[in-house]
């Protein structure tokens, strides 16, 4: 081989600036003729992008191009004195001599093999040859191409496939990947732990299927809405492997170009909380309303009270003093008898009345004997009615029950006492009070023409006595119908005095 064909004084760095002039080339010798084209091929062997390269079947190179030496570092002069096998590794030799034969056997081969430069870089390369004959011998030509650039981009886009994966499944938070249909591509671990199927199992499955058939139908899947690029959040709630319910929220994005991906959250403890604090909020305002409900109470009774008072001091006062005017004269002469019997009668009447009134006014609000308070009262009104009432009362005396529930429960036995002598035309009354299980619980049983419960209980009496008893966070329970009389049970948490 002749070294002028690879040297850089047979090839300028810049080969094109010294391409031969072919017009008039007929003209030349046959000599002149060979030079010409000779260095015509070296140039357009230079153009080559790879490497290019001719050998003989004893392994000597015959021609190579400049980018052989550039890419390996070695000199046109060391290339002309070395083989094939030098520029790879032991460990590839025989892959190499094998790739040779297969050539010179079959007419072509190619392999992919890692080239050594001079410097001990490695470099992928994508080597072919194929069999021909130069200057009346078998030899073998072939070109090259560095895979380098593209096994980097391979190995980079292989690494971070890896990273994403190892992410993906590493992830807490369950993730789900479908097409644009619904059907699952992919899901990580956590997704399947969630829902409690096995990943083969919901790569055979559609997302609609895991999501309840009444709000899929309320609220349809939108990814006609990821497909334009849209980004949003969605609540749902799904259903699991075992039928159970799980509340969600996914955070939905369109994920490459024909795939959707979701990050899912289970917000079933967050929702139940919520609820939790929602109810909580709602009892706290009952209870406030109930608070404000017992200021009412309390201040309406101080008002009773006044009134009481001035009734007992002032009016009865005066009808007593009239009384004793009238019974005096009874004295006089006859004539008067019959006319001061019947006015007697009358102020007596009146005075009950007074008492009556009286005792439903004015109650003390301090040292209040709930047992006593309820016999004076049942006391009136047998003496002023007529009508029997029994009471049973078993409550302890200690500890001491808050005052104001006292006189509560009080009220509630006056009111419905009262309503039963207006409305009940009932010859007995039963009342009962005991405390169990830490509630004040009291019965009233009457014999009267009782009521229809849901045409009766907006009445001014029923609602005064639902209000008192809740006011205290008690219950109250009606059982009645017409013509078998009505019972009447509250139950009300036992307070005490501090």
């Amino acid at each position: 081989m002749q070294a002028m064909n690879n040297r850089p004084d047979s090839a300028s760095k810049n080969p094109l600036n010294k391409i031969p002039a072919i017009k008039g080339v007929n003209n030349l010798s046959l000599k002149d003729r060979l030079i010409k084209e000779r260095e015509l091929s070296d140039l357009i062997v230079n153009c080559l992008p790879g490497i290019f390269y001719l050998t003989d079947q004893s392994n000597k190179f015959l021609r190579w191009n400049k980018n052989l030496e550039t890419i390996t570092g070695y000199s046109g002069e060391e290339i002309e004195k070395m083989i094939p096998l030098d520029f790879f590794n032991k460990q590839d030799h025989e892959q190499i001599i094998a790739a040779t034969k297969k050539v010179y056997k079959e007419g072509y081969n190619e392999i992919e093999v890692e080239l050594t430069t001079k410097s001990g870089r490695q470099l992928l390369f994508h080597l072919n040859g194929i069999s021909v004959i130069y200057e009346g011998k078998p030899c073998l030509l072939g070109a090259g191409m560095d895979l380098t650039a593209r096994e980097k981009a391979q190995h980079e886009i292989r690494e971070s496939d890896k990273k994403y994966r190892s992410l993906f499944e590493q992830a807490s938070d369950p993730i789900l990947v479908t097409d644009y249909d619904g059907n699952f591509t992919d899901v990580n671990g956590s997704f399947c732990k969630l829902f409690g199927y096995t990943k083969r199992e919901l790569l055979k499955m559609n997302i609609k299927s895991l999501v309840c058939p009444k709000q899929l139908v309320e609220k349809p899947i939108r990814n006609d809405l990821v497909m334009k690029g849209k980004h949003f959040m969605s609540d749902r709630i799904m259903i699991r492997k075992d039928g159970t319910i799980v509340e969600t929220e996914a955070n939905v994005k369109k994920f490459g170009e024909e795939s959707v991906m979701a990050i899912v959250r289970d917000v079933t403890e967050i929702r139940k909380l919520q609820k939790e604090m929602e109810r909580e909020r709602m009892n706290l305002q009952v209870q406030e309303q109930r608070k404000i409900t017992r200021a009412v109470i309390k201040a309406q009774e101080r008002e009773r009270n006044i009134i009481g008072r001035e009734l007992h001091d002032n009016v009865n006062q005066l009808l007593a003093s009239a009384r004793m005017v009238l019974s005096t004269a009874r004295l006089t002469p006859s004539g008067k008898k019959e006319f001061v019997d019947k006015t007697l009668r009358l102020i007596d009447a009146t005075i009950l009345e007074l008492r009556i009134l009286g005792r439903k006014h004015v109650t003390p609000l301090k040292g209040f004997d709930l047992k006593v308070q309820i016999q004076s009262l049942i006391k009136i009104m047998e003496e002023g009615i007529g009508f029997k009432i029994t009471f049973e009362y078993d409550l302890p005396d200690k500890p001491e029950l808050l005052n104001d529930l006292k006189l509560n429960i009080y009220r509630v036995i006056q009111e419905q006492l009262n309503n039963v002598y207006k409305h009940a035309s009932a010859s007995r009354v039963q009342i009962k009070m005991f405390a169990d299980n830490g509630q004040v619980h009291v019965l009233i049983d009457d014999n009267g023409i009782g009521f229809e419960v849901g045409m009766k209980k907006s009445g001014v009496g029923i609602v005064n006595i639902i209000n008192r008893v809740e006011s205290f966070n008690g219950t109250v329970g009606f059982e009645t119908k017409p013509g078998i009389g009505c019972k009447l049970e509250i139950h009300i948490p036992m307070t005490f005095q501090e």
